[in-house]
């Protein structure tokens, strides 16, 4: 298929701009060409394949000739690095129902002592969050004799919404968990800051190759009385996205509650990864404005960017890095979407806010996701199409 160039050039942030729950009504129209003043680049927009209900595009390794791409509706399918299909590697709609803000919403992989394991975070029937691994063989298929993987850690759901689900392993080597609030509106059990319950937390764990997992030693919630040890952060609403840039600082993309969509950063320290020890400030606060009088975070992380629902905007889709290699003089750029404009932007902060925004495309119809690889910058659709963005210089 054949690209469609989007010029654009740096602009400088006046004021926040503009807003998102993944389960609102979406844009319908086809990608657009837009052009702003003094551009350095152009992105160039292509479909490059198809997969109902997209909702993650991962590599397991930069030497690999394909990528996984992840549908909600239980299944995962390799792809060559064009788009050609190559085959299902994993089906668990068996095991997980694919609607509103549940199924199976994320995929990472880890090696260890010369192996490869796949993780998943998937909804299963209870409607329960459930992370599983799957052994992965020398050529990238996944081992699963075990149909619905080897179980790691199962969390309770309260509600039906604001299951989180992403799930990476960082550069330490431990997995992360993205977990929301429970659901339902407002925070209505006030879990995300309170340090017994998962919910609206990022936990940190060391997943055992037998199931199971141990927790690293240096979690900040270790030896706290009535606080749960895999907790890393707290404060989180529904964490959809997280990523680690190459210093290990820790990029999240929160959805917001009815106004305020937020991207925050949680600046790495000498020995550990971003976000140890960080509150993220929900439900005390929705971006930077006071939410919930009854809860209080002190020295909450204010985000680095925010925007409203404005303009039809209504759910944050993050969010990835850009990199020298996937996005030609974007690295340290951050890409994000909104589920219903439709649009796709980009940010550069100086970490404790936006210095710089431009828009990458527009026109975009449901967008679950923006991801990269080490050759690529991806957005996905849940209804379907995956378009690869090629940033090109002037």
């Amino acid at each position: 298929m054949k690209y469609r160039a989007t010029v654009v050039g740096a602009l400088l942030l006046a004021s926040c701009a503009s807003g998102t729950d993944q389960d609102t009504q979406n844009s319908t129209s086809t990608p657009v060409v837009t052009t702003a003043p003094n551009a350095e680049v152009s992105y160039e927009v292509r479909e490059i394949g198809s997969l109902p209900g997209a909702v993650d595009i991962v590599e397991r390794d930069a030497n690999d000739d394909f990528v996984y791409v992840v549908s909600r509706f239980g299944t995962v399918e390799r792809w060559g690095r064009d788009g050609d299909l190559v085959d299902e590697v994993l089906d668990i709609d068996a095991y997980t129902t694919g609607e509103g803000e549940r199924g199976l919403l994320g995929l990472t992989f880890r090696e260890r002592d010369g192996a490869w394991t796949a993780f998943v975070n998937y909804t299963n029937l209870d409607d329960d969050t459930v992370i599983a691994s799957y052994p992965v063989r020398a050529d990238g298929t996944f081992d699963t004799s075990t149909p619905q993987g080897t179980a790691v850690i199962a969390i309770d759901q309260p509600y039906k919404n604001h299951n989180g689900g992403g799930v990476v392993v960082g550069p330490d080597g431990y997995l992360y968990i993205g977990m929301g609030d429970g659901g339902s509106a407002n925070d209505p059990e006030r879990y995300a800051l309170n340090t017994s319950s998962l919910l609206g937390k990022m936990l940190r764990i060391d997943p055992r190759t037998d199931g199971g997992y141990d927790i690293p030693a240096d979690n900040p919630y270790v030896g706290v009385a009535d606080a749960r040890e895999e907790i890393w952060s707290i404060g989180l609403r529904n964490p959809w996205r997280f990523s680690f840039d190459p210093q290990g600082n820790l990029w999240v993309a929160d959805v917001g509650q009815g106004n305020i969509e937020e991207v925050s950063v949680a600046s790495a320290g000498e020995q550990t990864t971003g976000g140890r020890g960080v509150s993220f400030g929900w439900s005390a606060y929705e971006g930077s404005q006071r939410f919930n009088q009854d809860v209080v975070s002190d020295n909450a992380l204010a985000p680095v960017h925010e925007y409203t629902h404005d303009n039809g905007a209504c759910s944050i889709s993050g969010g990835a890095i850009g990199t020298n290699a996937a996005t030609p003089s974007r690295a340290g750029w951050y890409f994000f979407s909104d589920y219903c404009s439709g649009k796709v932007s980009a940010i550069l902060t100086d970490g404790t806010r936006t210095v710089m925004e431009e828009t990458v495309t527009t026109g975009l119809s449901e967008v679950t996701a923006v991801r990269t690889t080490s050759t690529s910058l991806y957005v996905l659709s849940l209804s379907g199409p995956v378009y690869e963005i090629r940033v090109v210089r002037q």
